[in-house]
């Protein structure tokens, strides 16, 4: 069974304006309400893959009882922790030229007591073999010690774990040595202290270097220019599709979900390139955080080409 850690979910409410005006009125169109955490869209994407995952984290007051419900009609499990407070909203708002800007809540309080009940119940949920996924951002009141504390926990019971976080939460976070981890440029970047305009040569060099940390797999996602694909036997350079994009919102949240399904299916490497980067590019052809349908991502995974290096 695949579990999605979302400490902190949300209801993402999507919506464009032609330019974003500062300090000026901004008027909505195509205003979407979504629910929304980096876990819960995770779990959308490997249910809209044919897998099944059951949904964690903490939810809270109204908007959290507003996502049981929509997770009841997409047809997703979950096993949340009850707090109290109520559960985050985010705004996010793209113009005409896909510029994004994101307005995020920080979320409700958790306490010690919370936190405690929440490790107590994922630890009983899962069994060896298991995988769960960890990413997004946490609420207040978390550690950013909580990813790495919950890996060696997790592993210690024979559980497969991704890791998607960044800051902190991903520094602390990969000391665990995470079965795989997917940053993006900007933040395996920030992590080695690298310019932003580092070659790639440069940038997997030192993305190797987290291998040693029992990391199997590092995905590094480089937006519309595609994604690097690391193990201790294999790099793989895979350009980007030629889409007409939507959104971009949930585009990696989709890859980790692919890629969580894929590993559960023991899809070799080739095949788990070829899904992980048909469903983040699909999901960008979508509005909101939807995940693609199947047939998109089946049609965009002929369109998939490899460079190994």
């Amino acid at each position: 069974m695949i579990i999605t850690v979302t400490l902190n979910p949300a209801i993402d409410k999507t919506a464009q304006v032609e330019t974003m005006v500062p300090n000026g009125l901004n008027r909505l169109s195509n205003v979407m309400l979504d629910v929304g955490g980096k876990g819960i869209n995770v779990s959308k994407a490997i249910k809209e893959l044919g897998g099944e995952s059951i949904c964690t984290g903490f939810i809270a007051g109204s908007n959290g009882k507003w996502i049981e419900n929509q997770l009841d009609q997409l047809g997703l499990k979950y096993k949340f922790v009850n707090v109290d407070g109520n559960t985050r909203m985010n705004l996010k708002v793209l113009d005409k030229e896909m510029n994004l800007t994101e307005l995020n809540e920080t979320g409700q309080e958790i306490s010690q007591n919370d936190l405690s009940r929440f490790k107590e119940e994922l630890l009983e949920m899962v069994k060896p073999d298991d995988m769960v996924v960890l990413s997004g951002s946490v609420p207040k009141g978390v550690p950013v010690t909580i990813y790495q504390e919950l890996i060696i926990l997790l592993k210690e019971k024979g559980v497969k774990v991704i890791l998607d976080a960044d800051g902190d939460l991903f520094t602390y976070g990969i000391e665990a040595g995470p079965n795989l981890i997917k940053p993006n440029k900007y933040e395996l970047c920030k992590y080695f202290g690298l310019s932003e305009d580092v070659n790639e040569v440069e940038l997997i060099d030192n993305a190797r270097k987290l291998l040693y940390k029992g990391i199997e797999t590092v995905v590094i996602s480089l937006g519309s220019k595609g994604a690097i694909f690391i193990t201790s036997e294999e790099i793989a350079r895979v350009p980007g599709l030629d889409i007409i994009p939507h959104s971009a919102v949930g585009a990696g949240d989709s890859m980790v979900g692919a890629l969580a399904y894929g590993i559960s299916q023991n899809l070799e490497l080739i095949p788990l390139i070829k899904l992980s980067v048909a469903t983040s590019a699909g999901a960008v052809m979508t509005k909101g955080t939807k995940p693609p349908h199947i047939s998109v991502v089946e049609m965009l995974m002929k369109e998939v080409k490899i460079n190994f290096r």
